[in-house]
């Protein structure tokens, strides 16, 4: 069922999706909300947000690569991220900089 959940994720680019829920997901995937949040917990290790919020700092990273210069606030909202305090907060998590420090490392 991962594998399933992670195709359609990453085929549809669910992720981008600012309000996307565990819902969508379910009725996409044929199956219910706890049969996918358990397949989540059980197989990554996460929580919901935390499994789309990783899709989103990586996209969030390849923006940056590909756009050094873009402003913060185009790559929260290209990212899927609904506000600029909570992209801050999960890309330090996940790559233990700030965005613009992980740039600047990179260029």
């Amino acid at each position: 069922m991962m594998k399933t959940i992670d195709e359609i994720v990453e085929r549809e680019r669910l992720f981008l999706n600012p309000d996307l829920k565990l819902s969508d997901i379910a009725a996409l995937a044929g199956t219910n909300t706890r049969y996918v949040s358990d397949c989540i917990n059980a197989v990554k290790g996460c929580s919901f947000s935390q499994y789309l919020n990783a899709y989103r700092v990586e996209y969030a990273k390849q923006l940056m690569l590909a756009s050094p210069n873009e402003k913060i606030v185009n790559l929260y909202i290209k990212s899927g991220f609904s506000n600029e305090r909570t992209f801050f907060r999960v890309f330090k998590a996940a790559t233990g900089d700030s965005p613009k420090e992980w740039i600047l490392s990179r260029i």
